[in-house]
């Protein structure tokens, strides 16, 4: 057997825990195949929607609070993906994502102080790969195809099939 088959195996246990955790707020396919440390947290009005055949590394990172997060198809998430949704996130199909990358629809509010939030949606496209170290803040929109290079911060729209590099305003077709 393969280690992706190895892997889908020992995540069973996890996927029926978190089924009967969160049981209609999640909805997943039976076989995936995520590393050890893969954790997700809802709270009671959250929704997470997984696609089949996700698989992940180390450390998956999903926290939904009151907010959807929905995963396509065939994603793949390396170690130590962090992925926090207050609103809406939405990652497209065949998403290739890097180390330590940290996706969020929220930030705080500093000016009315701790435990206020604003969020504004992130949706990140078809066949979308983001580079280790990226962060991709709230609002983001990356069309489909796009690379996100490493280090990079997003905010704002990242044009279908373009480099996008740094924070720079220009993004380069590739």
């Amino acid at each position: 057997m393969n280690e992706l088959a190895v892997r889908a195996v020992l995540s069973l246990p996890k996927v029926l825990l978190w089924k009967c955790r969160y049981g209609s707020r999640l909805r997943m396919p039976w076989v995936q195949s995520f590393g050890r440390h893969a954790e997700l947290h809802l709270d009671k009005k959250a929704k997470v929607s997984v696609g089949k055949e996700t698989v992940s590394r180390f450390g998956l990172f999903l926290r939904a609070e009151g907010g959807e997060l929905i995963i396509g198809d065939k994603c793949f998430f390396n170690t130590q993906v962090a992925i926090t949704c207050l609103e809406r996130i939405t990652i497209g199909e065949r998403c290739q994502i890097a180390n330590n990358v940290v996706i969020v629809d929220q930030d705080h509010d500093y000016r009315t102080g701790w435990g206020t939030y604003r969020t504004e949606p992130v949706t990140i496209g078809n066949d979308v790969w983001i580079g280790a170290n990226a962060v991709i803040l709230k609002g983001s929109v990356i069309g489909d195809g796009a690379v996100i290079a490493a280090g990079t911060v997003v905010k704002g729209r990242v044009e279908p099939h373009t480099l996008y590099l740094g924070m720079t305003k220009q993004p380069r077709p590739i």
